[in-house]
């Protein structure tokens, strides 16, 4: 998250994400199965503060823990881009996710569709993998650094 005053924060719901990612691409999975289920206990502790005035609650969140019978890498990967999707929902990471996980392209084409039937802006828009994970360099960056920069692919 960046503010005006020129640092960057970063929640410890994320440092502990980013180990449990780095166990699991280093196929130390049974290692990020605890952090994981660190961050669900502390979600399902706090539906307390979604009741209604009457006691109820206006949804069933049913939070449990992953258990480790089939906690295989794959099934990790899935689960930890999951629990990020939901943590950090509106908090603005998540193309950054997509594109390190190298699922953008059909993640975002498959949105795109969806919403195409609603906006009708949308109707050309794609996502282009290769092209659309960068922005352009300026040109005067470009200029400055003698050529020494080359223009990311598609612009």
């Amino acid at each position: 998250m960046g503010t005006a005053k020129n640092y960057d924060v970063i929640r410890y719901d994320d440092v502990l994400l980013m180990q449990a990612e780095a166990y699991i691409e280093l196929g130390q999975q049974d290692k990020a199965l605890p952090i994981i289920n660190q961050i669900r206990a502390r979600a399902a502790a706090s539906t307390g503060r979604l009741k209604k005035l009457d006691g109820t609650f206006p949804s069933n969140y049913n939070i449990k823990q992953y258990p480790s019978t089939g906690w295989t890498k794959d099934y990790a990967r899935k689960a930890l881009q999951w629990e990020r999707r939901l943590e950090f929902a509106t908090e603005g990471d998540r193309f950054f996710d997509l594109v390190r996980w190298g699922i953008a392209e059909p993640t975002l084409n498959s949105y795109i569709a969806v919403e195409k039937t609603r906006r009708t802006f949308l109707a050309t828009a794609k996502f282009t993998a290769g092209r659309d994970e960068y922005l352009p360099i300026p040109q005067s960056e470009i200029t400055f650094t003698n050529g020494l920069y080359k223009q990311n692919p598609g612009y």
